[in-house]
């Protein structure tokens, strides 16, 4: 299967990244890992069934087409598009090589998990959003274009970097990806605490409907597996919910004199009455009062 490249875009990329693949690297590791940035080069057309993805993965057609197939779902990519691939994927590839060239070209960049939830931790905003599975159609951005030639160049033994600069260039590719929506960033629940990663979730999007079912889904757990853990840490999943959109709505009364209907709108609640009974609870004073008070301050 062959489509010709006709978007001059596509073609600015493919060029753009061509010296990134001059010979395979597929098989490369450092320090008995995967490489970060490894080439795909093939002469004959290569089927591959069955590849496993144990992180998840940028993959940029430099030359050529790459079929790829999960489940009922099968795609083509020419040379300038890109499509991102989650950790545990199983796919069905062919690396069919240019007709004019004779060689097909891709570019792996691989995100370990660690750095994955380190982009969570910087950016919580992007936790959970876009779905976790199946082949990510990517925009080759040219920003995001300068970031995968910066990581190859930190990456690279000719230019001798630290870990501490290459994983920043690595980084940048995720946070490049996250606003796409197409590489969902996981905070660390598995070895850490589950209720703070609920709370990292939700805080800064609590005018979602969010619930329990909805949170587990993002945090990539059963919602039984999330209650369970929160039991352990003493709290529930409501419980969280209210202390950050109580917390959130004192802030916006108390220091951004916003009115009533503005915390309300901020925090998710859609009872005027209910937000106000939770708020004197927490508080001891009213919405209301809190927002007069700061006004008199003021």
């Amino acid at each position: 299967m062959h489509r010709a490249i006709a978007d001059p875009g596509k073609r600015h990329v493919a060029d753009a990244l061509r010296a990134l693949a001059p010979a395979d690297t597929r098989d490369l590791t450092v320090d008995g890992r995967p490489a970060l940035v490894s080439a795909f080069v093939t002469r004959t057309r290569e089927r591959i069934d069955a590849l496993s993805t144990p992180m998840a993965a940028l993959i940029v057609v430099i030359e050529g087409v790459k079929e790829v197939a999960a489940g009922g779902e099968r795609l083509a990519h020419v040379a300038g598009e890109a499509f991102v691939l989650p950790a545990g994927a199983r796919v069905d590839v062919v690396n069919e090589p240019d007709p004019a060239s004779g060689v097909y070209r891709a570019l792996c960049v691989c995100f370990p998990r660690e750095l994955v939830i380190e982009a969570a931790r910087r950016w919580p905003r992007f936790v959970g959003r876009g779905g976790a599975s199946g082949i990510r159609p990517v925009t080759v951005t040219a920003d995001l274009c300068s970031a995968i030639l910066h990581a190859a160049e930190a990456l690279s033994a000719a230019i001798p970097a630290s870990g501490r600069l290459t994983d920043h260039r690595i980084l940048e590719i995720l946070l490049l990806l996250a606003e796409q929506g197409v590489l969902p960033l996981t905070p660390k629940y598995v070895d850490g605490s589950v209720a703070e990663a609920v709370r990292l979730l939700v805080r800064h999007r609590l005018h979602l409907d969010w619930t329990a079912a909805g949170v587990a889904k993002a945090l990539d757990m059963s919602e039984a597996t999330l209650r369970r853990r929160l039991r352990a840490e003493a709290t529930t999943f409501q419980n969280l919910l209210r202390d950050e959109r109580m917390a959130a709505a004192y802030l916006v009364l108390n220091e951004r004199d916003a009115d009533v209907a503005e915390a309300l709108a901020a925090t998710g609640y859609r009872s005027r009455s209910h937000f106000a009974r939770h708020f004197q609870a927490r508080f001891g004073a009213t919405p209301a009062a809190v927002r007069q008070g700061r006004r008199a301050d003021g």
